[in-house]
């Protein structure tokens, strides 16, 4: 009753796919249906050899197998690579093949869907018992030597043949069933031959394996053999002699239900023969099975679309060091995107980074990559409208450090400033780094995970910052930005401005520009403004109440305010009180006849008449004055100390006050409003007795001559 439910189970399959696929008419019946199957099932010549071929288990991209084969005398494992759709010959796994000696037993290789591990049994000494299940990891192009998978999986009997799943939480693998046979004629048929059953282990949240279960009737009834587990977590095939089927071992597919339960095996009919088909080998495409024809030689058969296991998307990629591009091991957990429930966890390969994760089509799916000490990557993938197979490239970088970019400027003034940078952990006494950032106020720290970092920003004349950052938990991304602003210091500076006659208080304007940076300021006179410590400032005092124009040049210190160039002897500019406020005294000179102006840092080259740049800006002023005064005429006087002679300085001072004129003419002044003359050394302010009073003597007076 079994066989003929299974029979016609198949058959509507069969003849449901046959109703939408292009097969021949002549398909009438279900035999003629599983022999046009069976019919396309064909030998492999670039994996067989006159020898045995035994065994084959592929990669999930199925660009891999791995084959056991005797083509060298024992048996031993071989690799294979699909290049151009043609599988190259078998290469030898000598680190594993060389392992043991030469009359140990290698075979039932089981490659993992990743491509990174590979599971054997083989009769090593020193193993659990007569046969061990083995694994190596691959390095490159090669294999690590192997290592025993251990208690409670291996035991003092035989362990063989195992089979890993996609998601590395179930080991299957077979053992000797030393039962009696409970079928009469396969127990006569089998007599003095070993048979084995079928076990599966699960694997422990610590890493460990546990103890293994025997797989529920009907899938082990007496003699099992080469368990599969597909990509999808759930379709197991195997190979059984049990009675009813079509000869000697002939494979079965049973599939895992949501609530935990096995289906009862069908048999693969478009597989099955009268001589022995073992071993089978799907990859995550499921469109092709690879098995083990009359137990020597490797085939390959297409599956019918309504036999193939459930659709897969398979992720692969490699993760790396996103500094120097080697290669890390690390943790990949993979979760439903709507639950949050884990679905499994899985490990790249260590050497050079590569995973592949199966995903079954039709949901959404998050996977995180963690390593200790490095960032962590978060990816999403909805599958939910894919329906068949694809491979999905993605390579994921992961940083041991984290860079921190800091952006530090002027909080007034918005510009990029360069500064002191410290970095310490919490409570040390020692700074780990200590450097300055780049003119454009940028810098990057490259800080190592893991720890906790007190940054301190510092540059003088401003206030400190501080701040932290804490990397010593999971870290997603590994850039930081911060913006740090820096609040200059300042004093307060009353600026007063009087008329220099009377020292009565006149409505005026000063601008204020600072020499260090781009910074203007203008205020109405006898007001109080903030000016930046360490910071030298052009001050210039206007009125259009009929009066000249003052400047000075002061510097801002932390314990004071000095005037730069003048002083109240000539320029009519003092400063009152230090500390924390002075207060600056700006006289304007009436616009008088006869009144005179001495200008403030008018320089020449030395032993020349050619101004000065610097020169320039008390002269604008002078052109502002002329304009705002058109009715006013003034004679320009150069005078000179006594370094020379008297008729030297007479000439020298006589072509300087020409240059000055020169100046304002080219500003457009009328050269009528303009009297040239030089003094020489005739009329000194103060005595030539040192280079300061030498300096004050070196000047050009505006004299007003009418208005």
């Amino acid at each position: 009753m079994l066989k003929i439910r299974h029979s016609l189970f198949v058959l509507l399959l069969l003849i449901t796919w046959a109703a939408q696929a292009q097969v021949p008419d002549t398909l009438k019946t279900y035999a003629d249906t599983i022999n046009y199957y069976r019919s396309t099932a064909k030998a492999i010549p670039e994996l067989n050899s006159n020898k045995i071929e035994y065994a084959p288990s592929i990669s999930a991209d199925g660009r891999t197998m791995i084959l056991e084969s005797n083509r060298r005398g024992k048996y031993e494992l071989f690799d294979s690579r699909l290049v151009n759709g043609k599988w190259s010959d078998p290469k030898p796994i000598d680190p594993i093949n060389n392992f043991g000696d030469s009359t140990d037993l290698i075979g039932g290789p089981s490659i993992s869907f990743d491509g990174n591990m590979l599971f054997f049994f083989a009769s090593f000494r020193g193993g659990f018992g007569s046969e061990d299940i083995y694994y190596s990891i691959r390095d490159g192009e090669t294999w690590t030597e192997p290592k025993n998978i251990g208690e409670p999986i291996n035991s003092s009997g035989y362990e063989g043949f195992p089979s890993i799943s996609a998601d590395g939480k179930t080991m299957y693998f077979v053992r000797q069933n030393y039962n009696v046979l409970q079928d009469k004629d396969l127990a006569k048929l089998w007599e003095n031959k070993a048979c084995f059953s079928l076990y599966l282990s699960k694997k422990k949240k610590d890493g460990t394996w546990g103890q293994p279960e025997l797989l529920p009737y009907p899938i082990n009834k007496d003699c099992e053999k080469a368990p599969r587990i597909m990509a999808d977590n759930k379709t197991l095939i195997f190979a059984s002699n049990r009675l009813g089927g079509r000869g000697d071992f002939d494979l079965y597919q049973t599939q895992l239900t949501p609530i935990g339960d096995w289906k009862p095996p069908v048999a693969l009919e478009f597989v099955n023969t009268k001589v022995a088909d073992q071993f089978s080998s799907i990859s995550a495409q499921g469109d092709l099975l690879y098995y083990v024809y009359d137990a020597s030689e490797i085939n390959s058969v297409e599956i019918p679309p309504q036999l193939r296991q459930f659709k897969n998307i398979i992720i692969q990629g490699y993760i790396t060091d996103g500094k120097n591009g080697a290669g890390i091991a690390a943790e990949i957990v993979v979760s439903d995107a709507f639950t949050s429930g884990e679905i499994m966890t899985l490990s790249n390969n260590p050497n050079d980074g590569r995973y592949t994760v199966v995903l079954a089509v039709g949901s959404n799916y998050n996977i995180e990559i963690k390593k200790k000490g490095y960032t962590s990557k978060s990816l999403f993938f909805d599958l939910s409208n894919e329906h068949e197979y694809k491979e999905i490239d993605q390579d994921i970088q992961l940083y041991n450090t984290a860079n921190l970019n800091l952006n530090i400027y002027d909080g007034d003034l918005f510009e990029p400033i360069q500064a002191n940078i410290k970095v310490k952990e919490p409570g040390a006494a020692n700074f780990l780094m200590q450097l300055e950032n780049n003119p454009d106020g940028r810098i990057t720290l490259d800080l190592p995970l893991g720890k906790v970092y007190e940054i301190i920003v510092d540059k003088e004349n401003f206030d400190s910052k501080f701040f932290t950052l804490d990397v010593s938990d999971l870290v997603v991304y590994p850039e930081f930005i911060r913006d740090v602003e820096m609040l200059p210091h300042k004093r307060n500076i009353e600026i007063n401005v009087a008329d220099l006659v009377n020292n009565g208080k006149i409505r005026s304007k000063v601008r204020i520009r600072n020499r260090n940076r781009d910074e203007v300021i203008e205020v109405s006179g006898n007001e109080t403004v903030a000016l930046r410590v360490g910071d030298r400032y052009e001050i210039e005092a206007t009125s259009d109440q009929g009066y000249a124009f003052n400047s000075t040049v002061i510097d801002v210190k932390p314990g004071g305010t000095e005037i730069s160039s003048g002083d109240d002897a000539v320029g009519g500019v003092s400063v009152i009180g230090e500390g924390g406020s002075a207060k600056i005294q700006m006289n304007l000179q009436p616009l008088l006849v006869g009144a005179n102006l001495t200008l403030k840092e008018i320089l020449f080259e030395s032993n020349s008449d050619q101004l000065n740049e610097v020169s320039f800006a008390e002269l604008e002023r002078v052109v502002e004055l002329m304009k705002q005064n058109p009715g006013m005429k003034v004679e320009i006087a150069a005078h000179t100390d006594d370094v020379g002679s008297a008729a030297y300085n007479a000439a020298l001072s006589n072509r300087r006050a020409q240059s000055a004129v020169k100046f304002l003419i080219e500003k457009n002044i009328p050269s009528d409003r303009f009297v040239a003359k030089g003094y020489g050394e005739s009329q000194p302010i103060v005595p030539n007795d040192t280079e300061e009073n030498k300096a004050q003597n070196r000047r050009l007076v505006l004299k007003i001559l009418a208005i």
